[in-house]
């Protein structure tokens, strides 16, 4: 064979290679053109199972903004694969919040019970109006480890455990979601049952219970991990047990999170029960260990825990849970979702460089204590900001300690805190703005 041929199937061979590696995207559009579609961008899918059942490992599910509630649209099973399904913009919280899966009752949002593990991913939905009698209205985990990242799972029933999600045997991963407003007879935002879910940046909020845990309920060797999140208003009402999180025969590890606000007959934050153990720090929780229960259970307390007003952007118990928000007060810049833009309070929650010292900080902007916020938004690029942008060595002042700091990064390329004007070198910009904030004292 003459080269010119071994050229050419060498070439052929990559091509190939490079379209079989290509990620395909399968579209779904309640308002497609045609039913039930095919699922290109110009003919998709008007059901989301069909999508589902259409496509392979390592394909992407991409449902544009709608209401999905018709049969196909709920009780969705991604039967064992690994792949994605997600709104047109995870992270914008407008087509989040318009891109909606409803069961109306008449069925769960989705049923994971086929070994799927951190490879499927669910991200940027509204799952609300789910139902079942038994368990997990919004999202049931089975023998089954999904990551669920920037969704909304709200105003769910289950007349069994989990109103918001239910997880079995499951080390699901959920992160930067919102549980809020689902109830349940226990567990009215989550339900636990072995296994070690990790909820991180999560806010689990408004949710109730008949009996145990409005917020989080767990048991036979239910271990979930909350780290940075915000529990607050949960009920286990009139009669129930543990406002916030409850524990039977299971452990939790509680880290920069707050608990506020929570209610119960007994254990507004926590209730420990059979042999229960929990390990809380650097939370933020209302009436400290006075509104923790645990005659048959063991809470450590941690270093850095705090009882004090969170200072939350909005809330008022009494108001309208769709307009809390949960971002912290901050004198030195706190994020609007409204506006968009950082905006200036009165007030600096004491919950603001007072997590971890050794959780990760680095997404955090700047200026900021170099020390992670407890609550949802800390390690975010959301999170409340303290100080002054020259305070690069975080002492309360700007002088000459800092600018041999801003001099050792003199002309350097690249984005680092000492780049105020967030441009990626560090030059006369700088300077001036440096010069501009020479002296300050913090109050």
């Amino acid at each position: 064979m003459d080269k010119a041929k071994v050229l050419l199937i060498i070439v052929l061979v990559l091509s190939i290679a490079s379209v079989s590696n290509a990620i395909n995207v399968i579209y779904v559009d309640v308002n497609g053109p045609n039913d039930p579609g095919t699922g290109t961008s110009s003919d998709p899918f008007r059901r989301i199972q069909d999508a589902i059942d259409d496509a392979n490992n390592g394909d992407i599910i991409e449902i544009w903004p709608g209401l999905y509630t018709s049969n196909g649209n709920y009780d969705l099973d991604p039967n064992g694969k690994s792949i994605a399904i997600r709104s047109t913009e995870p992270n914008d919280p407008n087509i989040v919040a318009n891109t909606i899966i409803d069961p109306n009752e008449s069925g769960r949002g989705f049923y994971f019970h086929s070994g799927e593990d951190a490879n499927c991913i669910v991200s940027g939905l509204k799952i609300k109006n789910a139902y079942t009698t038994d368990l997990g209205a919004g999202i049931y985990c089975d023998n089954s480890s999904p990551t669920i990242v920037y969704c909304i799972i709200t105003d769910n029933y289950a007349e069994g455990y989990g109103g918001g999600v239910y997880c079995w045997d499951s080390n699901s991963l959920f992160k930067n979601c919102t549980i809020s407003n689902n109830s349940a007879l226990d567990g009215g935002g989550l339900g636990c049952r072995s296994g070690s879910p990790q909820l991180t940046n999560c806010i689990i909020s408004n949710n109730c219970a008949i009996r145990y845990a409005g917020g989080v309920d767990c048991y036979n060797q239910g271990n979930p991990i909350l780290t940075n999140c915000t529990l607050i208003n949960n009920s286990a009402e009139p009669n129930g047990f543990g406002g916030a999180v409850c524990l039977w025969d299971s452990d939790v590890n509680i880290k920069n999170s707050i608990l506020w606000a929570n209610k119960a007959k007994t254990g507004a934050q926590l209730y420990l029960h059979f042999e229960s153990s929990a390990s809380v720090s650097y939370c933020d929780v209302q009436g400290g260990s006075s509104e923790v229960y645990d005659p048959c259970g063991t809470v450590s307390w941690g270093g850095g825990n705090i009882d004090a007003d969170p200072c939350f952007a909005l809330f008022d118990v009494n108001g309208d849970p769709n307009l809390w928000d949960f971002h912290l007060q901050s004198a030195y810049g706190r994020w609007d979702a409204n506006s968009q833009s950082w905006v200036i309070d009165s007030n600096t929650s004491q919950c603001i460089d007072t997590g971890d010292p050794n959780s990760d900080w680095d997404d955090e902007p700047w200026p900021n204590g170099r020390r992670i916020n407890m609550g949802a938004f800390g390690g975010t690029n959301q999170a409340s900001m303290n100080g002054n942008i020259a305070d690069f060595n975080i002492s309360g002042s700007v002088d000459f300690r800092d600018f041999a700091e801003f001099s050792d990064k003199w002309f350097a390329q690249e984005f680092c805190i000492e780049d105020l004007t967030n441009d990626g070198v560090v030059d006369f910009a700088d300077l001036r703005m440096f010069v501009k904030n020479w002296l300050w004292q913090k109050e």
